[in-house]
């Protein structure tokens, strides 16, 4: 297990899914930890109560990142707390799946570009000026950007263009040993739609396509933040990490 001891990380959508389970880990690792929300403040503090309980300090920060003036308020407020930044996930966002191209909305595409799309690169524009040199910056994508499958377009789409900007990013603020990079989940058990219960056609999806047989979990995901956040990944920059478990996406 690595250490994140004395240093600071803000992660961005946590008080439910794959936030609380990266935010969580690295309190266990013992780093001091902003929980981010938009609406639901007591999810959120039931992250930050659990991360105390680890021994680590955690507080959380209301923003809805689909505004910007909310991303810099965050930032700013996360800095005054904590005097300092080392590790950055960018992992609100919101889904919107099963849908064809020709229904979809003017309302619905600004609705998940606002956040996926607008939101993440601000973010990661906030994260480059506020993260210390050899800091790590860490968005969290979809796998759904390899495959492009009917009815994800819309949310598909919203995702993939942050994982350009994370390839850009890493070369412009590469020289101050900050790392950027990309985890690209694929259907994750207690995430997004799959949160409260999976739907068969995604069970049929795993049984059909990966090899492992299974959904990813929080903690597989928790497990790739933990490496990309810590000492072992230093030299790893620029990359989009794919877990999908084998399943030839």
């Amino acid at each position: 297990m690595g250490n994140l001891s004395g240093k600071t990380a803000l992660v961005t959508g946590s008080g439910r899914g794959i936030g609380k389970a990266i935010a969580e880990r690295f309190g266990k690792l013992g780093a001091n930890v902003i929980v981010n929300y938009s609406a639901s403040k007591e999810p959120a503090l039931a992250t930050v109560e659990a991360i105390q309980k680890n021994g680590a300090e955690a507080i959380a920060i209301q923003a809805d990142l689909a505004r910007v003036d909310e991303i810099y308020r965050l930032f700013a407020e996360s800095m005054e707390q904590f005097g300092q930044l080392d590790i950055v996930i960018a992992n609100a966002g919101i889904e919107l799946v099963n849908q064809a191209v020709v229904d979809f909305t003017e309302e619905d595409f600004d609705r998940l570009f606002n956040v996926n799309t607008k939101g993440t690169f601000f973010t990661l524009q906030a994260a480059a000026k506020h993260v210390a040199d050899n800091g790590r910056i860490i968005y969290v994508g979809s796998s759904n950007t390899k495959l492009p499958r009917p009815g994800y377009g819309l949310y598909g789409g919203s995702k993939l263009a942050p994982q350009y900007l994370v390839e850009v990013l890493a070369k412009e603020i590469g020289a101050r040993g900050i790392t950027v990079n990309s985890i690209l989940p694929t259907a994750t058990e207690g995430a997004g739609v799959s949160a409260n219960e999976v739907r068969p056609q995604v069970r049929d999806f795993i049984k059909n396509n990966n090899p492992m047989q299974r959904m990813a979990t929080l903690e597989d995901v928790a497990n790739a933040a933990e490496y990309l956040a810590g000492d072992l990944s230093a030299y790893v920059s620029g990359q989009h990490l794919l877990l999908s478990g084998g399943a030839p996406l």
